[in-house]
């Protein structure tokens, strides 16, 4: 082969234009001088970033030539020749001319525009220019004609403008100037008639390669959009190789001798359908072409859009049109009624299970729809999803214009009683418009609080509440006196102490029948408040107990866990008791001390649980008293008496059994009264 090679030399990234107009420089300098250059071509491919192609004989004549430009110092050590049977695709151009006719459908590329759809007006090939129809987006909230500020300040750059069709009033509003030229009016150098815009543009600006425009663009270009031009436009955009019958469908003749006949599809072939006739007198199946007959349904017959916006949705028939050859039916999934052609659906016995995904959000991630709005996506469609944002109102947005999706499973807010709020936990709407609503946290965003219940029949399950019209289930209110975290401080002892006035002494049959033998635990079935701990100030339901633990269910999470009993309170009309137990002290009843006089209790004067006279663990002395006295009142609560319960003064505890207030929670830093032994 005696055609040169192709080789391939790097350079300066976003320079490749540059340095092949340099080197044609160079090669025509070089050949001015008697001395041309051994190089043949350059070739700067579109979309290649950092590299070129030189077409020479050797690698030594690409070496001369690119010797001394700056932007190929990094490919004149090494040159990668293309191997010859790549050499044709390398300088393959491939121009796509977009075969564009009036009446067509495109969307724009770029711009204020960008992704709107537009309808082909005019085309013009020799200036690779196109007439376009489109429904315009003219900001309406800056004034015309007014002086700009003077401190300089540049004025914030919104969203774009809504697309709505051309209004002169409201144009006027703002100050602006319409002029008439043509048979359009003229506004800020475009032109309008009857709302819509009417813009030329290069061809490149467009995209007309698989426009299919949705049901409601299409009502948008239409005065009225219940008029069979509606039907004559989507008819002009059907893919024409896809089929649009299929064996079992029913059809309807609509021209020719048997206008009107009704029969059964049995087979197509490219434009011609073959059809069952369902008529006593023809017996035998009739050809007819695509465009003669068309799909006919019944009101309550279940169809399943196979193409168009409401792709992949199933439903009920509830109203035929047969005008423009329409369809409303009622969907399984959203509950709603769409319109829908008739040659857009077919039979069916399976209902849709919805779109759940689009590109990188998922039905129920919490998105950022612009710098300081959120939103939770509550419905996806085909083409745009349904998102609720923070205050409460449901918009449809593209994904495209989604900026990102956030994270709240670190967040926090604080209810209506303070009580802090995380994902998952069940709280209870107490103001608002959803107020009675329970429901579990979804997502959180600052101060407001996406919620899901399955009660709530719209967008869902999902609705936004501010934090204070919350409070999480279960959880305590707020003290008068300060936080709620922190517990009480015990203002007597504990409330199983024999001078506590809560302290039932009983006297009589049965009294003290043995330990073990109590029966079932007073605490099982009582509210209870987690006063210390990891679950501190949760609350919930003792479902079981022993003398030193507690079994609770909680009511924020709906989970049973067991917490020591010393940190549990029970909650009873708003007050707070001694959950009680045994946790190394004199158990509440039977062994304890007496609460009055000098009586030792349950077996006259034998001291509990110790066999003879001995009183146990010391001598021949009551606990933590001398020999000659029992505890009692004032001296067996002296903060000089050691081992006794401490305390500042003698006057912070006052055990007047008339008086007396009982701590709203058990005091655990007394010293302890000698058990009993097995």
């Amino acid at each position: 082969i005696r055609d040169p090679n192709l080789w391939m030399v790097k350079c300066k990234i976003g320079e490749e234009k540059s340095v092949a107009i340099t080197l044609m420089n160079k090669f025509i300098s070089f050949e001015a001088k008697g001395t041309p250059l051994q190089i043949k071509s350059v070739v700067a491919v579109e979309g290649l970033k950092g590299y070129i192609y030189v077409e020479a004989f050797k690698q030594n004549h690409v070496k001369q030539a690119i010797e001394g430009i700056g932007y190929l110092r990094l490919g004149y050590y090494k040159q990668q020749m293309v191997p010859i049977k790549e050499m044709t695709d390398v300088l393959r151009v491939v121009k796509s001319i977009p075969d564009l006719q009036a009446d067509g459908w495109v969307r724009l590329k770029r711009g204020v525009y960008k992704d709107d759809i537009a309808k082909v007006i005019k085309v013009d090939n020799n200036r690779n220019q196109v007439t376009l129809k489109m429904i315009p987006r003219i900001d309406l909230t800056r004034k015309r004609g007014e002086k700009q500020s003077h401190d300089g300040e540049k004025r914030k750059r919104k969203g774009r403008p809504k697309a709505k069709l051309f209004d002169m009033d409201l144009i006027r509003s703002i100050n602006g100037e319409v002029t008439s030229e043509g048979g359009y009016l003229v506004f800020e150098g475009n032109r309008f008639r009857e709302g819509f815009m009417y813009k030329t543009m290069a061809m490149s600006a467009i995209n007309a390669e698989g426009v299919i425009p949705s049901l409601t663009e299409l009502e948008n270009f239409e005065l009225d959009p219940d008029t069979v031009a509606v039907s004559k436009d989507l008819t002009s955009i059907l893919d024409k190789d896809s089929p649009v019958f299929v064996a079992g469908d029913v059809i309807k003749v609509q021209n020719g001798d048997l206008k009107g006949l009704l029969g059964e599809v049995i087979a197509i072939n490219v434009d011609i359908v073959t059809v069952m006739p369902k008529h006593e007198d023809l017996k035998e199946p009739l050809e007819f072409r695509l465009d003669q007959v068309s799909k006919t349904f019944k009101i309550g017959e279940h169809v399943k859009v196979v193409r168009g916006k409401f792709e992949g949705d199933t439903g009920l028939v509830v109203r035929v049109n047969e005008e423009d050859d329409g369809l409303v039916l009622f969907t399984d999934l959203t509950m709603h009624e769409v319109k829908v052609l008739t040659r857009d659906v077919q039979l069916c016995t399976e209902i849709s299970s919805g779109i759940d995904s689009s590109g990188h959000f998922q039905l129920g991630d919490l998105v950022q729809i612009d710098s300081q709005t959120v939103g939770c996506v509550v419905r996806v469609l085909r083409e745009e999803m349904a998102v609720l944002n923070m205050h409460g109102k449901v918009v449809k947005v593209k994904p495209q214009s989604i900026s990102k999706k956030r994270d709240s499973r670190n967040a926090v807010a604080l209810d209506g009683d303070g009580n802090a709020l995380h994902i998952k936990d069940i709280v209870k709407v107490i103001d608002g418009p959803h107020n009675g609503q329970q429901a579990e946290v979804k997502h959180l965003f600052r101060s407001f609080v996406f919620l899901y219940s399955k009660m709530f029949p719209d967008n869902g399950g999902i609705f936004v509440c501010r934090s204070r019209h919350l409070i999480l289930a279960g959880s305590a209110k707020r003290q008068d006196n300060g936080d709620s975290r922190t517990p009480f401080v015990p203002q007597s002892p504990r409330i199983t102490s024999p001078a506590h006035p809560q302290v039932q002494v009983r006297h009589g049959p049965g009294a003290g029948r043995g330990r073990g033998k109590k029966g079932r635990d007073p605490i099982i079935g009582q509210s209870i408040r987690i006063f210390q701990g990891p679950f501190k100030n949760y609350i919930g339901i003792a479902k079981d107990a022993t003398d030193t633990t507690v079994r609770v269910e909680l009511h924020s999470t709906c989970k049973t866990i067991t917490v020591d009993r010393s940190r549990v309170v029970v909650v009873k009309d708003g007050k707070e008791e001694s959950a009680g137990g045994v946790t190394g002290i004199t158990p509440s009843y039977g062994s304890q001390t007496p609460m009055y006089g000098s009586r030792t209790p349950m077996y006259g004067a034998q001291t509990p649980l110790y066999d003879g006279n001995r009183t146990p663990r010391y001598g021949s002395q009551t606990p933590m008293h001398d020999g000659s006295r029992t505890p009692s009142y004032s001296s067996a609560w002296d903060p000089k008496v050691p081992n006794t319960p401490s305390s500042r003064t003698e006057d912070d505890f006052d055990y007047n059994t008339d008086s007396v207030n009982p701590s709203p929670q058990g005091y655990h830093s007394n010293p302890v009264t000698p058990g009993w032994i097995k």
